[in-house]
């Protein structure tokens, strides 16, 4: 049985982590106060899907003071802080997996929506209520364990969440990146646009992926440390900015599709590999399917800053073209 971990050990990952969440939470609120001022117009479900992501960011966040307020406040002076998981940590991996999943599960749909096809996303599905299990399953070991010297119980249902978790973004971030390059039509301007989401995608990937991966590493390399929480603890942040920002980002992508006369080569419903053509009137996509934008750049009278989305989302993993009503 392990020896209990050292105080710095213990109350400094808890301490950064807890920071590190409360500061992407502010960059969050600031995200979603510009998502429901700037897209009024969107479908109800994704709003209240939004507004879900948020209220459950905010327990988390609470909670999360809460439980680095116990050993640093509450047990000050006693050997709590070194012997004891907070009381709090259990319902951790209960609010992060209600945040994670539901934004996996969005992301698999929208790869179903572009690739039409259904084994990629029944993969990522899979993954994703695999991590669910895992999750619940810790967060019932991390109540039986109650202290530390017990920590060897959380490990194999901690391994589960965090390694099928971070297998589902991996899934993910690929699977979208290899549709974007697919996407590439020969045309300079179209695949310069392509170009910058696959960079972006493949920098928001990487910091989700980054820190689900560090989180695993130190909680194998270092089982008698809590260095794993610093990252464990802003994962499900990490989840909700990229949604929202992906969402935010659907003006920009207009913007940059006007000065161009090509389709949206992300989300056409032409099959992966085939170019796609010009067009030279303005239309709005009105199928349940993926979004085709197509503009001509004397379009003034385009609402930008209400982009509606009547069929489905058009968004990527970290950036997204979307379609405009035309009055």
């Amino acid at each position: 049985m392990p020896p209990p971990p050292t105080p710095q050990l213990v109350l400094g990952p808890y301490y950064f982590g807890v920071a590190l969440n409360t500061f992407l939470y502010g960059v969050l609120f600031l995200q979603i106060l510009i998502y429901f001022q700037g897209y009024k117009r969107d479908q109800f479900w994704l709003r209240l899907f939004v507004l879900y992501l948020f209220f459950v960011e905010t327990v988390n966040t609470g909670i999360c003071v809460a439980m680095i307020y116990e050993p640093l406040i509450g047990q000050f002076g006693t050997d709590g802080p070194i012997s004891l998981f907070p009381t709090l940590l259990a319902g951790q991996p209960f609010l992060e997996i209600a945040i994670s999943a539901p934004v996996q599960f969005f992301y698999a749909w929208r790869i179903r929506v572009i690739m039409k096809r259904d084994w990629i996303p029944a993969l990522i599905c899979l993954s994703s209520l695999a991590s669910t299990a895992g999750a619940i399953w810790t967060g019932i070991c991390v109540h039986q364990a109650h202290i530390y010297q017990n920590k060897d119980i959380i490990n194999h249902p901690a391994l589960i969440w965090s390694i099928c978790s971070a297998g589902s973004d991996v899934i993910i971030s690929t699977t979208l990146i290899t549709v974007l390059i697919k996407r590439k039509t020969g045309i300079k301007t179209t695949d310069d646009t392509v170009n910058r989401i696959i960079r972006t995608t493949v920098q928001t990937g990487a910091i989700t992926g980054s820190f689900a991966v560090l989180d695993i590493v130190l909680f194998l390399a270092l089982p008698n440390s809590t260095l794993s929480f610093t990252f464990d603890f802003a994962l499900p942040k990490l989840y909700s900015n990229a949604l929202v920002s992906t969402l935010n980002a659907r003006a920009g992508m207009v913007q940059l599709s006007l000065r161009q006369p090509q389709d949206n080569v992300l989300f056409s419903e032409q099959p992966l590999g085939s170019s796609v053509g010009q067009s030279n009137a303005a239309e709005t996509s009105t199928f349940n399917g993926p979004i085709v934008f197509n503009a001509s750049p004397n379009l003034d009278y385009i609402e930008m800053n209400s982009v509606t989305l009547n069929g489905d989302t058009g968004i990527g993993y970290a950036g997204n073209l979307s379609k405009a009503r035309v009055p």
